[in-house]
């Protein structure tokens, strides 16, 4: 799994004295810890962007700040280092500051398990979340391999490479809530003193 850790988190920071969103204290642990803490341990999960937590490997993209589409990149490279070539495990997409996106991935893994090339969630009112995606191994290596740079592209390039078979999987509501500004880290909160919230439990130690 790549997982988005290395944006500015600009809008976030002007809002909260220049404070980082993905350390946000957030139950027992923070955002970013909230989301590791509660990903399938099996599969192995490198972040994209600073070293910040201890014993989950982290790259960079290439510029630093080069983009979400940059930063897959790096973490699909990061991967494929570790499993042999051609292998054909699926890899996942989500951004560090969606801390319920983790009950999303079993169902955009099963969206894979027929002829798609990728699965990507759509939230209530049809539009897709990009950072809450899984793609066949074989189709990212190919888009990004055709690309002449990935630096300032979107990840939408991933869903809309010529002949791509693309699967949209509905998501709840907590699974896409990003951690843009302070109000989104107080539904956050909101979310996990209440019921109903899958993964929503005080997130421990991440596990990789």
């Amino acid at each position: 799994m790549v997982v988005l850790a290395g944006g500015g988190g600009t809008r976030f920071a002007a809002r909260a004295a220049g404070a980082d969103k993905l350390a946000a204290p957030l139950g027992s642990s923070d955002v970013l810890r909230h989301l590791l803490a509660h990903l399938t341990p099996c599969w192995p999960v490198v972040l994209v962007g600073p070293d910040r937590v201890a014993g989950v490997p982290a790259v960079r993209e290439e510029p630093p700040g080069g983009g979400p589409l940059a930063g897959f990149a790096a973490g699909l490279a990061a991967l494929d280092a570790g499993v042999p070539p051609g292998a054909g495990c699926p890899v996942v997409l989500l951004g560090g500051d969606q801390p319920f996106a983790a009950s999303a991935v079993p169902r955009l893994l099963e969206a894979l398990a027929g002829d798609a090339d990728a699965a990507v969630g759509v939230d209530a009112s049809g539009r897709r979340q990009p950072l809450l995606s899984a793609y066949r191994r074989a189709h990212a290596r190919a888009v990004v391999a055709s690309l002449p740079v990935v630096a300032g592209r979107p990840v939408r390039e991933l869903l809309g490479a010529r002949g791509a078979r693309v699967v949209e999987v509905p998501l709840e509501a907590h699974e896409h809530l990003d951690v843009d500004v302070p109000e989104d880290l107080a539904r956050a909160r909101a979310l996990l003193a209440g019921p109903g919230a899958s993964g929503a439990g005080a997130g421990g130690a991440p596990r990789t």
